[in-house]
């Protein structure tokens, strides 16, 4: 059963000058020497709705683990609430293993708002809606996508999208790819010329080299693996559609363009893009997924926003400072 955490006030909720006291998640330590020379340790720490990175100084990670305190360990602090730069400051003044032991490292997980099975599903009433079997004589594509995402689901439904940046959360990637399918569906009652076959398949599949791209944490931490770093998910992606193609009755035009749009949903190649764009499909799918990925930035930043604030500087994948209206229906 999991705990109640809003009884707790939030980091975002805390005011400068305060001393914030509540159960957290620890997700990372690292460890640093100071300029005096003594040692200091940052923690990651989580509160179910945001994370932040707190100091604490004197102290070694050799010490806070003989305490307990380690890497995806639940805690009490107390945290200081200060100010650097015009921004909020955390330092750790205390911190101890939690004492409330029904709090567990669970609880802190933070998941899209719409369910993790609902958004499957729904995927997956997508892929059967747009299915093509070319006059009977091809096995559709979507039937393809159906038998990638259901072989390995539960990575599928759990992976984070990205270390950071968007959707870097569990199951940010069915989030991200939800969303983008969704709108790709919307879309192609706009515009006639683009295959509703290949923009469902295409939105659920772009990201699915990410499976083996990342390591995603139960608290939904992602960190690179060796395949990540080596092959990226562009490429992890296209191989997958290759290996779940071969000897198949695909119509081998669509397997194309679908590995295509894989192959270029970056846009360009000083994005990561193999190649560019070159096909309808392939340029809406680029759009689709900027927007999405633009869209989540902003939604997470007017979580620490105050209604009628610009940010303190231009964060970081955004082109400007952002602004949360007056008028923003919460």
């Amino acid at each position: 059963m999991m705990s109640d955490l809003k009884q707790y006030k939030s980091f975002n909720e805390s005011q400068i000058g305060e001393t914030l006291i509540r159960p957290v998640l620890v997700s990372a330590i690292n460890e640093s020497t100071a300029r005096n020379g003594k040692p200091y340790v940052r923690l990651t720490l989580k509160d179910g709705e945001s994370e932040t990175v707190a100091a604490m100084f004197d102290t070694t990670a050799a010490a806070l683990e003989e305490m307990g305190v380690i890497k995806d360990s639940v805690c009490d602090v107390e945290l200081p609430v200060g100010e650097y730069q015009g921004a909020k400051n955390f330092k750790i003044g205390r911190i101890s293993v939690c004492s409330d032991k029904g709090i567990t490292a669970a609880d802190f997980v933070r998941l899209p708002p719409v369910p993790l099975d609902k958004m499957y599903n729904e995927i997956c009433e997508m892929l059967r809606s747009c299915a093509d079997d070319c006059g009977g004589r091809y096995t559709p594509l979507s039937e393809l996508a159906a038998d990638m995402i259901g072989h390995y689901k539960e990575k599928y439904m759990t992976s984070s999208a990205a270390v950071n940046m968007h959707h870097n959360i569990r199951g940010g990637l069915l989030y991200h790819s939800y969303r983008m399918t969704r709108a790709a569906d919307a879309l192609c009652r706009v515009y006639s010329i683009l295959d509703r076959e290949l923009m469902i398949c295409g939105t659920v599949l772009h990201d699915i080299g990410k499976l083996w791209e990342y390591n995603t944490t139960v608290a939904g931490d992602a960190d690179f693996t060796s395949a990540g770093i080596m092959f990226g998910h562009i490429y992890l992606g296209a191989s997958l559609i290759k290996k779940f193609t071969e000897g198949k009755n695909y119509n081998m035009e669509k397997v194309q363009m679908l590995t295509h749009m894989i192959l270029s949903h970056h846009g360009t190649r000083e994005w990561g893009a193999v190649v560019c764009p070159s096909t309808p499909e392939a340029f809406a799918l680029h759009y689709i997924d900027n927007i999405d990925a633009k869209i989540y930035m902003c939604e997470d930043h007017f979580g620490q926003m105050e209604k009628g604030t610009i940010t303190d500087k231009k964060p970081f994948g955004l082109d400007n400072r952002l602004y949360k209206s007056k008028l923003f229906d919460e």
